[in-house]
C-alpha cells in the first residue's frame, strides 16, 4: 500500500479519526445516546490498522503553516517575519505598522491566538497517540516507528512553541476535561529538557534510516530537528536560564546576555555537530527553481516538509500572498503582503546568483489578460511563484520546506565555528566546507576559516534562507541583528538597542519573546503575560 501522506484517503480517513477520538475524549458526557454507526469512547480501536491512523492524524496541523490569522493577506507566515525587520508590505489588513511602531499585543488580529491554538492541537493529538499506541496490536516494529514518528513531531511543535513565548503550558497527556488546561506556564529550560530533548533522542534509533520521500518522518528528519534544537539550546534563551532557573525570566524581562557563541552551551554544540555530521554528503544542492517547482516536492535537498496539494482545503497558502500587490499578474489574490523589504533584497552582493532575476526574486511578470503587458514591480519572492496557481484559480500544491539541505550546511559552519570560538580542536575544512557550499552555488568566492566571523554566517543565512521562517529564531538565540545596506550586510549589532531601519523604535528585552494570545489570557486566569505586553 502507498502509505505517501499527500493527502490521500488515508489522510483524510486519519485526520478524521483523530478529530473524532479528539472530540470524545473531551465530550463523553455530552450526549447520553449513542449514535448509530459512530465512534464512541467505548469502541475497540486496538486493531492494527489504528496505529497509523493515529501516527498519521498527528501530522494533520503541520498544513496549518501558512493559514490565515484572520485578516485578507494576514497569513501566519507573514507573522513570523514582521518582527525581524525584514519584512514591509503597505497591504493595510495585515497591519504590518504596528510592528513598526511597537504596538504589537496578543490580541493582534489572530497573529498569536492561531499559532497557539495550531500548536497547541499539534501537540494534542500527538499525545493521544502516544497514549492509545501501547494499547493497540502491533509488532515491536510497528509500535516504535509510530511512536518515534509521534514524538518527534510533538517535539517539532514544543519547539515551536517554546521559542516563540518562552514558558509554556506543559501538557503530557491528553486534554479531557477543558478546565484541566487552566495551568500555569512551565519553564521553557523544563520543555527542553523534558519533552524536546528526550523525545526526539529516543525517537531516531527507532525511526526509518533515511530520506523522508513522502513527507513521513524518518531519521533524517529527526536528525534535522534535533541539531537545531541542539543549536538553539546552545544560545539563548535556554543558556540565560540555566544561570537561574528558578527566576521569572519571561515575565520580568530580565534578559540581558548577549555574547555569542556561549560557553555554557559547548555540550550542546559538540552534540550537534554529532547529528550534522550525520546529515553532511547525503542530499546535494540543485538549482534555485527546485524550490518553487511543486515537482520537487519531497526530492532534491529537501529534508522536512509539510505537504500540500493542489485539491481544495489542502493547498499552500502562501503563494498568493508572496505576489505583488493588486497587479494583474494572476487570476487569483495578489496580496502582496509575504515581502522582504527592498533594503533587505538589495543587501546580496551584485554578483549573487540569488539576486539576479526569477532566481530568488522577480520584478516583473505579464498581465493577466494581456501577454503583452509587462508589469514591473520591486523585488518579489520567486521562490514561493507556483506558476500553475498564480496563472489560474487553482490552489498551489508546492510544499512548505521545514528543514532543506542548504540549512544543514548553515548550521554545520556555525557549530564549528562556534566549537573553535569555545577553544574546541576544529579542522579549518570543517568549518568552511558547510558556507562554501552555499556560496559555490551562488557564484561567489570561498570564505576562509581564518576570515570567517559571525556576521558571515548570519549574513549567509540571511541570504539563503529569506522568508524560510528562520530569521526570526537567528535573532532570538544569538541575540545578534544584521543592518541591510547597499549590496552587503554593513553591520552585526546586539539584539538589545538595535533599531531595524524600518521601526521608529529600538528592540528591549521585551522583544526577544512574544505576547501570550489573547484568547489564551481570557480563558486561562491563572496564566502570566510575558513581560511588557498586553492584555494582561
Amino acid at each position: 500500500m502507498n502509505t505517501k501522506i499527500k493527502y490521500n484517503k488515508t489522510l483524510r480517513f486519519t485526520t478524521l479519526l483523530v478529530a473524532i477520538l479528539l472530540t470524545l475524549n473531551g465530550c463523553e458526557n455530552f450526549l447520553e445516546e449513542v449514535p448509530t454507526g459512530e465512534l464512541t469512547t467505548s469502541a475497540d480501536i486496538t486493531g492494527k490498522e489504528y496505529g497509523e491512523a493515529f501516527a498519521i492524524g498527528s501530522y494533520r496541523m503541520l498544513r496549518t503553516w501558512t493559514h490565515g490569522a484572520r485578516d485578507w493577506g494576514n497569513n501566519l507566515p507573514n507573522t513570523l517575519e514582521f518582527p525581524t525587520g525584514g519584512a514591509y508590505t503597505i497591504e493595510p489588513h495585515s497591519q504590518f505598522d504596528k510592528y513598526q511602531t511597537n504596538q504589537v499585543t496578543g490580541d493582534l488580529l489572530d497573529n498569536f491566538n492561531n499559532q497557539w491554538s495550531n500548536w497547541y492541537h499539534g501537540v494534542q493529538d500527538c499525545n493521544l497517540a502516544i497514549q492509545q499506541l501501547p494499547t493497540i496490536e502491533l509488532t515491536d516494529e510497528e509500535f516504535n516507528r509510530f511512536d518515534a514518528e509521534v514524538r518527534t513531531l510533538r517535539a517539532f511543535f514544543y519547539f515551536c512553541i517554546v521559542r516563540y513565548w518562552g514558558d509554556a503550558i506543559m501538557i503530557t497527556e491528553p486534554v479531557s476535561d477543558v478546565f484541566a488546561a487552566e495551568m500555569e506556564r512551565t519553564s521553557l529550560k523544563t520543555i527542553y529538557d523534558e519533552i524536546i530533548i528526550p523525545d526526539l533522542e529516543g525517537a531516531i534509533n527507532r525511526l526509518p534510516a533515511g530520506k523522508s520521500t513522502d513527507g513521513r518522518v524518518t531519521q533524517d528528519v529527526a536528525r534535522a530537528i534535533l541539531a537545531d534544537v541542539y543549536l538553539t539550546a546552545a544560545g539563548y534563551p535556554y543558556q540565560e536560564v540555566a544561570t537561574n532557573p528558578s527566576n521569572s525570566w519571561c515575565t520580568s524581562g530580565s534578559w540581558s546576555m548577549q555574547d555569542y557563541p556561549v560557553a555554557g552551551g559547548l555540550n550542546f554544540l559538540q552534540k550537534a555537530k554529532t547529528q550534522l555530521d550525520a546529515l553532511y554528503g547525503k542530499y546535494e544542492l540543485g538549482t534555485y527553481n527546485d524550490f518553487n517547482n511543486p515537482a520537487m516536492n519531497n526530492k532534491g535537498e529537501a529534508i522536512f516538509q509539510v505537504q500540500y496539494s493542489t485539491e481544495s482545503d489542502y493547498n499552500n497558502e502562501i503563494i498568493q500572498k508572496a505576489l505583488p500587490l493588486l497587479t494583474k499578474i494572476s487570476k487569483s489574490d495578489e496580496n502582496g503582503s509575504f515581502t522582504p523589504w527592498v533594503g533587505y533584497t538589495s543587501s546580496y552582493g551584485a554578483n549573487d546568483k540569488r539576486a539576479q532575476e526569477r532566481q530568488f526574486f522577480f520584478t516583473w511578470d505579464t498581465n493577466i489578460d494581456d501577454v503583452l503587458d509587462t508589469v514591473r514591480f520591486i523585488p518579489h519572492l520567486w521562490k514561493y511563484y507556483d506558476a500553475a496557481a498564480v496563472k489560474s484559480v487553482n490552489g498551489s500544491g508546492l510544499n512548505w520546506t521545514h528543514y532543506r539541505y542548504g540549512e544543514i550546511l548553515l548550521m554545520l559552519t556555525e557549530v564549528n565555528w562556534a566549537l573553535k570560538q569555545l577553544g574546541q580542536s576544529v579542522s579549518d575544512d570543517d568549518i568552511e566546507k558547510g558556507i562554501n557550499e552555499i556560496r559555490e552555488r551562488a557564484e561567489l568566492a570561498p570564505i576562509s576559516a581564518a576570515n570567517l566571523t559571525l556576521k558571515d554566517i548570519l549574513s549567509e543565512r540571511a541570504w539563503e534562507l529569506i522568508f524560510e521562517n528562520k530569521m526570526l529564531w537567528d535573532q532570538r538565540r544569538t541575540r545578534k541583528c544584521l543592518v541591510y545596506g547597499d549590496h552587503e550586510i554593513s553591520a552585526m549589532e546586539n539584539f538589545i538597542g538595535h533599531k531595524p531601519q524600518l521601526f521608529n523604535f529600538s528592540f528591549t528585552p521585551q522583544h526577544l519573546l512574544s505576547p501570550i494570545p489573547g484568547d489564551e489570557m481570557n480563558n486561562n486566569g491563572i496564566i502570566q503575560q510575558n513581560f511588557g505586553y498586553l492584555p494582561n
